[in-house]
């Protein structure tokens, strides 16, 4: 939502959600963003009981979360004050908005801001769960696909950051457009980092994440130390959770919580992983190690979410033995972790950067502003 804000900041905006926990928050948006926030109260009671509703209609279960009468009532007094040229809906979790935008007699355009497919985020994370659990989970996202492809329907446009994403919704033809995820990008590295040091980054406590870690420190971990036994591992960002925090425990590896500013750790690592075997999306620590010429080791999972030719931009492996092979010839051959950074920066450059990010939302909008919802 920010990214779409940035880009398009000096339009007349305005922004209807949940009142956030701390009022400055708000009063952040309208001064930085120039936006007019109208917020709704979202209260458990309430939540809960659109939960239920939701199961008991077929409908997503986050959707009812947010279908709430005081939600519709901020959208509704928005709609009738200021006639916009075009609303931008942001995932399944606001169909309710859509439904409610298609049932007046002259309905603006709407792009459905996808952003992942969450009925493909559930699929794919079912597997992960014990059999009860995984079966509730499975059943949610056949509800998302379910809406996730009527709210493409009767959209002007449909976005999402990967083009995988796209294809699960099944988005009509001609009305899917990739916006990316935007990364900020550092000058890129005149030499190499002096100690051999890997890299896991960005949100540790989401749960592809925490899941490609541990299976990256039993499978492959070990046998990198035994082939370079300086190796270090560094795992930093936001809420890592015990079982990943125990890893510290291990040799070689360092485990550093909610990091204000990862550039310093970029600029130390030598190789970036990315090992999360489901999830939906861009995967971000690819982009920023991108950004920050760090050559990269991916799942085949995903590398598929990326623009990205495997092999030239980033190196992709998927079982233990290509893991620690792929590692360790980053760790220790220049030459091709050079040639692999030098690709992923300009893949970055041209496809991830904040400025062909914000000239694809533009394009979005302004191809919106044109059709009416179907």
């Amino acid at each position: 939502m920010v990214e779409w804000l940035k880009v398009l900041r000096g339009e007349e905006l305005s922004l209807v959600g949940p009142n956030p926990e701390d009022p400055r928050q708000a009063r952040t948006l309208e001064a930085g963003y120039g936006v007019e926030f109208h917020g709704f109260r979202l209260s458990n009671a309430a939540s809960l009981a659109g939960a239920a509703g939701a199961l008991a209609a077929g409908r997503p279960i986050q959707e009812g979360l947010f279908h709430v009468a005081a939600a519709q009532r901020a959208l509704r007094s928005v709609l009738a004050a200021e006639r916009p040229d075009v609303v931008v809906v942001q995932m399944v979790r606001c169909w309710w908005a859509m439904e409610l935008l298609s049932r007046g007699s002259a309905a603006p355009p709407v792009v459905f801001d996808a952003i992942d497919a969450m009925g493909l985020h559930f699929e794919r994370a079912a597997r992960s769960f014990p059999r009860p659990l995984g079966f509730v989970v499975r059943r949610e996202a056949q509800r998302c696909r379910r809406v996730e492809r009527r709210m493409a329907e009767i959209s002007a446009v449909t976005t999402a950051v990967a083009r995988r994403d796209l294809e699960a919704i099944r988005v009509p033809p001609g009305r899917g457009r990739l916006v990316p995820v935007g990364a900020p990008g550092g000058a890129p590295r005149s030499e190499p980092p002096k100690a051999p040091t890997v890299l896991l980054s960005g949100n540790l406590g989401y749960r592809p994440t925490r899941r490609g870690a541990l299976w990256f420190a039993e499978e492959v971990w070990p046998e990198v130390r035994r082939r370079i036994p300086e190796a270090r591992w560094v795992l930093a960002g936001a809420r890592p959770p015990r079982s990943l925090r125990r890893l510290a425990g291990l040799p070689g590896v360092e485990v550093v919580a909610d990091v204000p500013d990862l550039a310093p750790y970029f600029a130390a690592a030598r190789v970036a992983i990315a090992p999360m075997a489901d999830g939906s999306g861009v995967p971000m620590k690819v982009l920023e190690a991108w950004a920050n010429g760090v050559p990269v080791v991916a799942h085949p999972w995903s590398a598929a979410g990326l623009e990205a030719v495997p092999g030239t931009d980033l190196l992709v492996a998927e079982s233990a033995a290509a893991w620690r092979d792929a590692v360790a010839r980053l760790l220790v051959d220049q030459e091709l972790a050079s040639r692999i950074a030098a690709a992923g920066r300009a893949r970055w450059e041209t496809v991830y950067s904040r400025d062909r990010v914000a000239e694809a939302i533009r394009q979005v909008v302004g191809e919106a502003a044109g059709r009416r919802m179907s």
